[in-house]
């Protein structure tokens, strides 16, 4: 296992070197220590370099920027959720300047770390994509090159989300350079980019029919059908977005109450459609989502620095366990194993605070990395049916969700907007700190409004929708080493 682990982190280090050492992320000429004949005849190496990019994703430092918040696509996932309005970081601390919303500039740090991270990776799929003959019959190469297409797809995507503009009402305006088949220094629009996307998802769900992975590291169709579902959501295909949706959940069960409350540690869990499985030769137990997030370990959060926002937490139900996951206006008592015992403590935590994700791993510092759940596709399924018209079955959809989270819940009898509020609603409460929230406000046109009476937030923000501070700016180092990029995202 460990001559695995090092193989893995080696060819991880070799794709990364060959991109570190320009100064244009976009430099886009695939490099690689192996030659292209053995990509070319050996389904092995090429899937040594899709196993890079998998590392790479999970690894701390990857992208060279932002120090220990730099731990890969979960830290960037964990930022982005900083930035609106249902997490609270009540002392600044590591995502303190996603938080505050300094990072987005382009001379900060947390403006590289997406872009960098992403370029870096799309460029490693296309070595996997241009090595494969799109018309073999190899079943293995063709699973290579699905997933491959996959994750290009997926990068662009959150580049996208990041950088630039929504969908609808967009299209012609700049969104970000495509690196794909055909390679650009400029940015392409909006409507370019996503054409690139749902050409590359569309085939990779084509291409990945039948395959079995061998862990919940690597993409199946489930997860291509997951990206695709929400990328057709994003730009107003919703008859699409549901159908796909229910296709990419269909194989999974929902998790019970003593599992979701077990801390999202574990990419076993029923609910995992896709995430990292982490040990300590591939990550470090400070720069890690867990430091950050566990408020009952040792870390950056150690005694509770995380937690809900008030009015979030107020609109769940009484009778739905998840409200048992965080502290409420008094505070709460909370029993997890101590960090260097193991053995049970109880210990006080402040009003609000989240015992949502915790590292139950033997030694409190390897716990997994969840990047997406199949929970989150039952929202999709049902905003997409509610947007098509269909409300009845959205209506059910969302009943068979959170009829397993709260037993007192009944089926809906909101429609319009309101039905539409309901199911955003009860997608922020399932999915709090998991990455959707930010870009949801960004997508529905909604604003961050953290300034209001008896707000727990230190960062009391007040961000009309559509403002400029929902767009990343181009970051400086890009710009420096390629005028074409410009003109920048404005401040």
């Amino acid at each position: 296992m460990r001559k695995n682990i090092y193989i893995i982190a080696v060819l991880s280090l070799i794709l990364s070197f060959t991109v570190s050492c320009k100064k244009d992320f976009l430099d886009v000429s695939p490099e690689s220590t192996i030659d292209d004949e053995q990509l070319q005849t050996s389904p092995e190496a090429t899937l040594g370099i899709l196993r890079g990019i998998f590392s790479a994703l999970k690894d701390y430092g990857i992208a060279g920027w932002a120090d220990h918040e730099d731990y890969g696509h979960k830290s960037i996932l964990t930022s982005m959720d900083f930035m609106g309005n249902d997490m609270v970081m009540l002392g600044l601390n590591w995502h303190g300047f996603n938080y505050n919303y300094e990072g987005r500039v382009a001379n900060n740090s947390r403006a590289h770390l997406p872009w960098y991270t992403y370029y870096q990776q799309i460029k490693n799929a296309n070595i996997v994509i241009e090595s494969i003959d799109p018309e073999s019959e190899d079943a293995q190469f063709q699973a290579i090159r699905g997933q491959a297409l996959a994750l290009r797809a997926y990068f662009h995507f959150m580049l996208a989300r990041i950088y630039g503009p929504t969908y609808i009402g967009n299209e012609n305006e700049l969104s970000i350079p495509i690196n794909a088949e055909e390679h650009f220094a400029h940015r392409n629009t909006v409507e370019e980019v996503y054409e690139q996307i749902i050409k590359d998802l569309e085939a990779a769900v084509e291409l990945l029919e039948g395959y079995n992975r061998p862990s919940r590291e690597f993409v199946d169709e489930s997860v291509a059908q997951a990206f695709l579902a929400e990328v057709y959501l994003e730009v107003g295909k919703y008859t699409e977005a549901a159908e796909m949706a229910h296709a990419a959940r269909n194989e999974y069960g929902l998790l019970s109450e003593e599992e979701w409350k077990n801390g999202f540690y574990d990419i076993g869990q029923e609910e995992t459609m896709w995430g990292a499985n982490l040990n300590d030769e591939l990550s470090t137990w400070v720069a890690n989502f867990f430091s950050h997030m566990d408020n009952t370990n040792e870390g950056y959060s150690a005694g509770g620095n995380i937690a809900i926002d008030k009015r979030l937490y107020e609109a769940i139900s009484e009778t739905d366990y998840r409200k048992e996951m965080f502290a409420g206006s008094e505070g709460a008592e909370f029993t997890a194993p101590n960090p260097r015992t193991g053995a049970p403590e109880t210990n006080e935590y402040g009003e609000y605070i989240s015992f949502k994700f915790r590292d139950l791993t033997s030694d409190r510092t390897t716990g997994d990395y969840i990047y997406l759940r199949s929970a989150a596709m039952y929202y999709i399924e049902a905003e997409g049916l509610a947007r098509s018209g269909n409300e009845g079955d959205a209506r059910q959809v969302l009943y068979d969700i959170t009829k397993e989270r709260d037993p007192e819940y009944t089926l809906s009898v909101n429609s319009g907007q309101d039905l539409i509020d309901e199911i955003i609603l009860q997608k922020r409460i399932e999915l709090w700190g998991e990455g959707h929230a930010w870009f949801d406000l960004k997508r529905l046109g909604l604003g961050v409004h953290r300034d209001y009476e008896g707000s727990n937030h230190s960062s009391r923000l007040e961000i009309s929708a559509g403002d400029n501070k929902f767009l990343f700016m181009i970051p400086e180092a890009e710009i420096d080493a390629n005028e074409e990029v410009l003109p920048n995202n404005p401040e």
